[in-house]
């Protein structure tokens, strides 16, 4: 027996100005159902068309709201074809099918709501480690490195409801809690500031993920004084002259640190994330230029070839070695600095942990990260009175407050521009 299926999805009230329900049109076989969905969207967020939502700034979930759609439309059709294969070939009536679809999406509406903060938590991070789960802005899977953020803050909540036998749910998540969770971290921990931050930023991030499931929080978890922690923290970057030294390093005896030496450099002359280095390729060159779309962000950005990058791409005859993973190359990029001179001044790096002040000496080659590519560039960049606007167009920044906390400059070095540019200005006077 020939079996025909097809589902598509709508909306219930498409003219209205708030949310409404979205519901699949099933047609198998003469047979119509009409099932209502648990997801929900404000039309104009709706692409009438594509039956999905729209990418849009607004309604930055897209993503991840379409992946659900997906997973629902999949998951109709394998009620159906179960059904099907269970009773050999008979065809579901209208009200038997939607019973079947009542118990498998009901149960999992009920299962999601009656889970505990925690079991919501430790399910979420479950979805991220399937893929099951994407990230909003970019709609590809989360990262290693963002998985094990999220385990962090988890472990630490267990820690914490253990160690002082308080339970931690949806409606005992409130100022007190943050409070008592703040103290735990700084005093018991003795964390830094920047990872208290992304601890309150997670958990802020589970309760909306929450609220939007329709699980009740409590509103004070959405207070402004249930705030996320950040600190500006004292980040290196690389002079000209350093530059200049690491590019002329001898490194023809040990082919990889001579490779994660060339990405790296490739990273200072263009202000591109480490996400970003092993993307470039010949076809993304064009008269002079790097046309690339950015990892983060999804943007297209062009950047001019920097005389550095066009001697390493001839080099490597247009082909860049490949990348490894950014913690040994965070490793290798030491290994390179130790070797440097100039690399082995005296520097220092302060911020808070437990609620104190630390100040801890370095040598300058011990700081440097992936990461410190980028801001090498946007600093030099600066320095060198390019733009602000031209060198947040290269490197993403949306605003220009985000950008100059990102550079890193002294306060002498701030002067010594500002002397420059009255030295040009009296030259200009004086013509």
């Amino acid at each position: 027996m020939k079996v025909s299926f097809n589902s598509k999805f709508y909306l219930k009230r498409p003219e209205a100005e708030t949310e409404t329900v979205i519901f699949a049109r099933i047609s198998y076989n003469g047979y119509k159902l009409k099932y209502y969905t648990t997801e929900k969207i404000n039309p104009k967020y709706w692409n009438t068309n594509t039956q999905k939502a729209k990418q849009n700034r607004e309604f930055r979930e897209h993503f991840e709201f379409n992946q659900r759609l997906r997973n629902i439309d999949k998951t109709i059709y394998d009620i159906f074809r179960k059904y099907v294969n269970d009773y050999n070939e008979q065809i579901p009536t209208p009200n038997t099918f939607k019973t079947l679809l009542d118990k498998h999406f009901k149960k999992e509406i009920t299962e999601i709501t009656d889970k505990s903060f925690i079991q919501f938590f430790e399910e979420i991070i479950k979805q991220m480690i399937m893929g099951g789960r994407v990230q909003i802005r970019t709609g590809k899977p989360y990262t290693k490195s963002t998985i094990q953020i999220y385990s962090n803050t988890l472990n630490r909540l267990k820690d914490f409801q253990k160690k002082y036998k308080r339970i931690i749910d949806f409606k005992t998540i409130d100022i007190d809690f943050y409070t008592e969770f703040l103290k735990h971290l700084t005093k018991r921990l003795k964390l830094a500031n920047n990872t208290i931050g992304k601890d309150i930023k997670t958990i802020k991030t589970i309760l909306n993920e929450a609220k939007e499931r329709g699980i009740e929080i409590n509103p004070q978890s959405m207070s402004k004084k249930f705030s996320t922690i950040n600190e500006e923290t004292d980040s290196i970057y690389l002079t000209e002259k350093e530059l200049i030294e690491i590019e002329k390093l001898e490194l023809s005896g040990n082919k990889t640190l001579d490779n994660v030496r060339d990405l790296f450099l490739i990273g200072c002359r263009s202000g591109l994330r480490f996400s970003d280095w092993n993307k470039i390729t010949s076809k993304q060159i064009e008269n002079g230029m790097i046309e690339i779309k950015l990892t983060k962000g999804d943007k297209w950005v062009a950047i001019p070839i920097h005389n550095t990058v066009k001697r390493i791409f001839e080099k490597h005859n247009g082909n860049l070695p490949k990348r490894i993973s950014n913690q040994n190359t965070n490793d290798y990029l030491k290994e390179i600095g130790k070797k440097i001179e100039c690399l082995k001044e005296n520097t220092s790096k302060t911020y808070t942990k437990g609620g104190m002040r630390v100040t801890t000496n370095y040598e300058k080659w011990e700081l440097i990260t992936t990461h410190t590519a980028r801001r090498t560039f946007a600093t030099l960049e600066y320095l060198a009175k390019t733009p602000t606007i031209t060198i947040m167009a290269m490197t993403g920044h949306k605003t220009e407050k985000s950008f100059l906390k990102y550079i890193k400059v002294t306060p002498t070095e701030h002067a010594d521009l500002l002397h420059q540019i009255w030295t040009e200005r009296n030259k200009l006077k004086a013509v």
